[in-house]
């Protein structure tokens, strides 16, 4: 499919991802990154004190397996030694290289001697006895000696034997050797067991292990997936464990841990993220290959994989080809009847006790699909696929009781445990989206036809509709009293959209502030103004209660709207937004460890305002100067430019109308114009 084609998306996506390489963006150098981690203090640790007498040290001849993991003097003692002993965990001793090697070498030649031998009689046996099959030589020699063809039936190749790819470590188990390094045996404020616990991960990925699987797919059910819930977990778990297809496949759950290895992290230091980035690569190749085997496939895993794969590829920049596939995975639900009562593809063959599991994931994925949908009709211009929203919602009384005995905690913490109301506010939501819907359709319309006087009443309308909406939360559904990421997130969703409303009429009308004080009925300026200070306290809130160590991919859009808007409210008297500035341009760096080119041109977007704004230094945090320098010398590249694909639009960037204006006023840009332009002009 032609990438240019931005308005399509009735076609089906192009048939081959971006290529990994290009998905990572531009590395952190090591010197960056030792110059960067000073944005996070370091742990304290104790200094070790010199004895009175020497002390003799005994060589142990191997350390066990955990201890030369943590890089720890081990005692060598077996069956347990003594750092296992204390830290009461499973101490294994493995074979040395040189060990294992020659028993490879062995086991291969023993091998060799079987085959050869078996396959020499089966070409025998088949030229004697003209058979045109050789399965009923398989099955006479099976017969006589299974446990030597068994073996040669259960092997594969030698050719085709690779080493299985190490263990990358990302676990729970890895966080508490890390707490236990910094804070010694005190009792952790970490989960003992992960959220969700996986069984047979094997049968969908040789890629991680069910330690790896269970805490990835922990920390993706705990802080992305609720923001849209695009992933039953119930079904998708169940599915997982049984090996249906239904509601999940091998496409869909490397995806999912895709997104999982974006909300892991080091306990010694956040930033590190290597680990992550090397099982992201391979998370992401094997991607590629599935989705070649899987993208004909009409079923629900490939829709929902199919807008995971689009916002991933959002991150990477090249969001006119990402939108493509969250509109092709859109188009797909509503192929399915997702959007119906009760669509064949859920409802058929269906037992009645799977009735209420079936439609509570409905009803969740159904509006998460109009939801993500509506976004990209808001952020990328993008016609949705579903002109109307789905047929079927949860009622109130529904959501109070499905809410019921719920909890949440910031995995892989214990604490705090919140009570996270996921029904009540999906409720809430969904009205919400339906008129995040409306405006983003009445965007489209107004860019191409322009806004006349009339249309001014139309505004007031969808004014007033928001602020009903925002009424009627209940106080489980504040952020002063839940602050879960997805009730964060309802509320950035909800301010974002108010932004939207105003710049569609600031930018589309002829109309000039002067000229709309006189229209009592609806003032853009003042509505954008106050819901970008909001969107900036909520992301400080967030930062206060989660910082940022998980954070969901929709903070991207967050980060950027404040980010900007901040510079040109930078003042002695204002540190609020100093605070502002500086929270967004750490969280976009933090995300750019885990994410695509997207962060770095977002941060290159607030760099080149700022720079742009000429403002005194003083005003400029200090975090804030060292990453653009950091972002100037390694992350930055002129090919990154050329790279870019992005429909996004940047509003709000602030442009002095002549030299001797006074204040500032606001245009909406598309980031890849906006950084091609203002690029040049910082280099004249």
């Amino acid at each position: 499919m032609d990438s240019t084609d931005t308005n399509s998306s009735s076609q089906e996506p192009v048939d081959q991802l971006p290529s990994p390489s290009s998905s990572s963006g531009q590395q952190l150098s090591v010197i960056g990154r030792s110059r960067l981690a000073t944005l996070l203090p370091a742990p304290k640790l104790p200094i070790p004190r010199l004895g009175s007498t020497a002390i003799s040290r005994q060589r142990t001849p191997r350390a066990c397996e955990l201890c030369r993991e943590r890089k720890t003097k081990c005692d060598g003692s077996k069956p347990i030694c003594k750092q296992c002993r204390v830290l009461k965990i499973a101490c294994t001793y493995s074979c040395s290289k040189r060990e294992r090697q020659q028993l490879a070498i062995e086991c291969a030649q023993e091998k060799i001697k079987i085959y050869e031998s078996v396959l020499r009689r089966i070409y025998e046996e088949c030229r004697s006895e003209g058979r045109t099959s050789i399965e009923e030589t398989f099955h006479k020699h099976f017969l006589v000696s299974p446990e030597i063809f068994s073996s040669f039936l259960s092997s594969q190749s030698l050719f085709e034997q690779q080493p299985s790819p190490p263990n990358p470590g990302l676990s729970l188990h890895r966080m508490h050797m890390a707490w236990a390094r910094r804070n010694g045996n005190r009792t952790p404020h970490l989960c003992q067991e992960p959220q969700i616990r996986i069984k047979g991960i094997r049968a969908w990925t040789s890629l991680v292990d069910d330690e790896v699987a269970s805490h990835l797919l922990s920390l993706y059910f705990a802080w992305e997936n609720p923001t849209w819930q695009i992933v039953d977990p119930h079904l998708f778990l169940r599915d997982l464990a049984s090996g249906s297809k239904r509601f999940c496949s091998p496409l869909l759950v490397h995806a999912l841990l895709f997104f999982g290895c974006s909300c892991s992290y080091s306990l010694d230091r956040i930033t590190d993220r290597q680990e992550e980035k090397s099982l992201s690569k391979r998370l992401y190749a094997e991607i590629q290959h599935l989705w070649q085997i899987e993208k004909g496939q009409l079923n629900l895993p490939i829709a929902q994989s199919s807008i995971l794969i689009g916002l991933l590829c959002c991150t990477l920049g090249i969001d006119r080809l990402g939108t493509k596939y969250i509109l092709h995975g859109a188009e797909v639900c509503h192929k399915l009847d997702l959007h119906c009562k009760s669509p064949a593809y859920l409802y058929s063959n269906v037992d009645r006790d799977e009735l209420g599991p079936i439609s509570r994931c409905h009803k969740l994925v159904a509006w998460a699909v109009f939801d993500v949908q509506a976004l990209a009709a808001q952020v990328y211009r993008k016609m949705p696929v579903w002109e109307q929203p789905p047929a079927v919602c949860f009622s109130l009384d529904e959501a109070a009781v499905l809410d019921e005995g719920t909890e949440w905690s910031p995995y892989p913490f214990r604490f705090p445990v919140q009570q996270p109301f996921y029904y009540t506010a999906a409720c809430y939501r969904s009205a919400l989206v339906m008129i995040v819907h409306e405006i983003a359709i009445a965007g489209i319309e107004f860019s191409k036809t322009g806004i006349s006087s009339d249309d001014w009443q139309y505004a007031r309308q969808l004014h007033q509709k928001l602020c009903d909406w925002m009424g009627s939360l209940p106080a489980c559904a504040m952020p002063q009293s839940n602050t879960t990421p997805h009730i964060l997130c309802l509320h950035l969703y909800f301010q974002a959209t108010l932004v939207f409303l105003g710049d569609m009429f600031i930018l589309y009308s002829k109309a000039t502030r002067n000229d709309v004080s006189n229209l009592t009925w609806f003032d853009p300026w003042t509505v954008k103004s106050r819901a970008l200070s909001t969107v900036g306290s909520l992301i400080l809130r967030y930062k206060q209660h989660h910082g940022w160590k998980s954070i969901p991919i929709v903070f991207l859009h967050y980060f950027c709207l404040a980010g900007v808007h901040a510079i040109s409210q930078l003042e002695p008297q204002e540190p609020k937004w100093s605070l502002i500035l500086e929270s967004c341009v750490v969280g976009l760096w933090h995300m750019s460890l885990g994410w695509g080119r997207l962060c770095t041109a977002l941060l290159r977007t607030i760099e080149l305002v700022l720079r742009a704004s000429k403002l005194d230094e003083s005003l400029i945090p200090t975090k804030v100067t060292m990453i653009f320098e950091q972002l100037d010398t390694t992350l930055w590249s002129a090919t990154d430019i050329s790279s870019l694909s992005a429909d996004y639009v940047v509003h709000h960037v602030p442009v002095r109308t002549s030299e001797s204006a006074a204040g500032s006023e606001f245009k909406a840009e598309g980031l890849e114009n906006l950084i091609r332009s203002m690029d040049h002009l910082s280099m004249n």
